[in-house]
């Protein structure tokens, strides 16, 4: 079992990855060390940050809240690589068990809820979205295009 206040980085030219206990504050921690390594990877990638933050933070919120309930004994996995053609890849894993993502792409967003909007939101600013068979992996692409 990890310990409580677990952050580590695995930093690469290339990729990022971070591993850390379920707490709420990981994931703001998460967001501003995955902003630093891209705009330090990638020139021009300011205008593009605020879609990934966003997105990087619902996944994340999903597997610390949904995930892993709030167990700061649980870790999170997110890695981020950056790919050829102007892509980057970001990864979420939790030691949750997981939900049938399937049939949540199929559900209608009500407007009204406070909820249920991660996968709208993954869909309209990344390219590309699944998940593992199991549900508690996410993996994400988005082109980023550089004018």
């Amino acid at each position: 079992m990890p310990e409580a206040n677990m952050f580590e980085i695995i930093e690469s030219n290339d990729s990022l990855k971070i591993v850390f206990s379920s707490t709420m504050v990981n994931i703001d921690r998460t967001c501003d060390e995955s902003a630093r390594f891209l705009t330090r990877c990638i020139k021009g990638i300011s205008e593009h940050l605020f879609a990934i933050q966003l997105v990087m933070r619902e996944g994340l919120t999903n597997a610390v809240r949904h995930g892993n309930q709030l167990d700061a004994g649980k870790i999170v996995k997110c890695s981020l690589k950056v790919l050829p053609d102007q892509f980057i890849r970001m990864e979420i894993e939790d030691q949750g068990d997981g939900f049938n993502w399937r049939s949540e792409q199929v559900r209608q967003m009500d407007d009204e809820a406070d909820h249920g909007r991660g996968l709208v939101i993954m869909s309209q600013y990344f390219s590309r979205y699944w998940y593992n068979d199991r549900g508690n992996r996410l993996v994400l692409e988005k082109q980023i295009d550089m004018k």
